[in-house]
């Protein structure tokens, strides 16, 4: 009796469905290897195994068609095959639309940097500077072979971008071109150097707030030395912590000043290479003395910026204040109430109005940009003393007032009242020039809106401009360099691992597989 060969025909099907089976299982084991959870002992045996698993795939099919032409012929011929080729066609005709999409792009190429921090995009500051550059800049990048230096060629590709000609750049690999490296005081892979006008500067690590600095120091070489007073409980730079300026001395230092402390009342006197005097928040007043060389510096060209809480907020209280009549003298008067706005939470945190800064090189550039303001108090703009002008810097909005009733603020009670309180709109910061002694003076009337804790919303750009005016140095104003957002990730465990390469390998395909199925066997029952 012959046996009939087309009995063993589905085998071929079987061997087919198990060599997937084994690809799948060869493939997940791959995955798993790759994300490190475990090292094979022969990784080529992996590969080698889905290349087998597959060459059986194609083996299965190919011998189910030798011990049944007939069925194959069949199916080859018949609505499901005609089904698969309508899908065919629509496959490729979908993958040559993306394809003259994608022609499209990459002649056309638009990006965006949808992160949240722009980390993918030149910062406006970092534009600003490279935009007003006085001079070439050349950098000169050494890497060797065994850095990868594509981040470094973009960034440097974009810095040049923006820099209208001024800046260049080439790569070095420092251990076959020893000689420049040594020129260059190099002695670490991946560092660049950054030349301008016979100055240089190093930057490593290599990222945009590094080189922007490093520009910055090359445009700026002479380093201006601030004072920030201290002796009366005023904002500490020193220590890290929300109410610290640490991030606003981070910034200075970064355009190249340096940020020494000052006590006038053990000194005796203002160092003559005070470029900018600060006093941030003082708890206690200032002696007579002390405010007489503050006037006296002033009067021979010297800047002064007060960053002044409420006197009910300090531990002076409402005692005389020597302060006020300095200010007084420059038309400045501190009016000692407590600004709340209805529309804020809390009522306390008054914003100055973005679209209404004053003309002025410190604000000139804000506009749009708000600055938060915490238990401020408002400023009075008096008649200007000969030679001097004055600007308001920053304006509340109409709806805040300045409330001069401390017992309501303690009962947390407050509203506003026609009679007693000062309505809006307040002024929030000012500053002023004597056109004959060159001197300058900027008032806050808190101290608290530029501290660590508040200095990501933008406050940090209104202080810093302040210093650029103070110092004489307008030509960094809001050329900040922006610090880095850190940002970490934390990789799932291998568990975690595991369940995403049997979700994207096993499961989807399975399910995409057996909707195939399901949907075969419908349209097969309905004939």
């Amino acid at each position: 009796m012959k046996t009939d060969p087309r009995r063993f025909a589905p085998l071929g099907l079987v061997l087919s469905g198990l060599a997937v089976i084994t690809f799948i299982v060869f493939l997940v084991v791959k995955s798993i290897a790759s994300a490190g959870i475990f090292q094979p002992p022969d990784p080529t045996v992996l590969e080698r195994g889905l290349w087998v698993s597959l060459s059986i795939f194609f083996l299965g099919l190919a011998l189910t068609a030798f011990l049944d032409p007939d069925r194959t012929r069949k199916f080859l011929v018949g609505r499901q095959v005609q089904y698969g080729s309508n899908a065919i066609i629509m496959l490729l005709a979908f993958l040559g639309i993306l394809y003259f999409i994608n022609l499209l792009a990459y002649q056309n190429p638009v990006s965006w940097d949808l992160t949240e921090n722009k980390k993918n995009t030149l910062a406006t500051e970092t534009i600003a500077i490279l935009k007003d550059l006085p001079a070439q800049v050349i950098a000169r990048a050494y890497f060797s072979t065994r850095i990868d230096k594509s981040q470094a060629q973009k960034l440097l590709g974009d810095f040049k971008q923006y820099s209208n000609g001024k800046f260049t750049y080439e790569f070095i690999d420092w251990e076959t071109n020893p000689v420049a490296a040594q020129q260059d005081g190099i002695d670490r892979d991946g560092t660049i150097v950054l030349q301008m006008s016979g100055q240089k500067e190093p930057v490593n690590p290599v990222d945009e707030q590094s080189l922007s600095i490093a520009v910055l120091r090359l445009i700026n070489p002479e380093e201006k030395v601030l004072y920030f007073l201290t002796g009366h409980g005023e904002v500490d730079t020193e220590q890290t912590s929300d109410a610290s300026y640490s991030l606003i001395k981070r910034a200075l230092e970064n355009k190249n000043y340096i940020v020494n402390p000052l006590n006038i009342g053990s000194e005796g006197k203002i160092p003559q290479d005070a470029k900018v005097i600060i006093l941030a928040g003082p708890q206690t007043h200032l002696s007579q003395v002390e405010i007489k060389q503050l006037q006296v510096y002033l009067d021979n060209g010297g800047a002064v910026i007060v960053l002044q809480d409420p006197a009910t907020l300090t531990k002076s209280g409402n005692s005389p204040d020597p302060l006020a009549s300095f200010l007084s003298g420059w038309g400045i008067t501190l009016e000692n109430d407590i600004l709340f706005d209805p529309n804020a939470n809390p009522r306390f945190v008054v914003l100055a109005d973005p679209l209404n800064y004053g003309q002025h090189p410190i604000t000139e550039k804000l506009r749009g940009i708000n600055s938060a303001f915490i238990k401020t108090q408002s400023i009075l703009l008096g008649n200007a003393p000969q030679d001097v002008t004055l600007t308001a810097l920053a304006n509340s909005y109409d709806q805040a007032w300045g409330e001069t009733d401390q017992a309501s603020i303690d009962a947390n009670q407050v509203s506003y009242d026609s009679g007693k309180d000062h309505p809006g709109p307040l002024v929030l910061a000012a500053a002023a020039e004597n056109a004959a002694t060159k001197g300058r003076l900027v008032v806050f009337g808190d101290s608290v809106f530029a501290s660590d804790g508040l200095y990501k919303q933008g406050n940090g750009d209104i202080l810093l401009n302040a210093i650029d005016w103070s110092s004489q140095q307008e030509n960094l104003i809001n050329k900040t360099p922006k610090n880095n957002i850190p940002r970490t990730f934390s990789p799932p465990g291998n568990v975690g691992i595991i369940g995403m390469i049997i979700t994207s390998i096993c499961i989807i395909p399975l399910l995409v597989i057996a909707g195939g199925v399901s949907t075969w066997f419908s349209r097969r029952k309905k004939g």
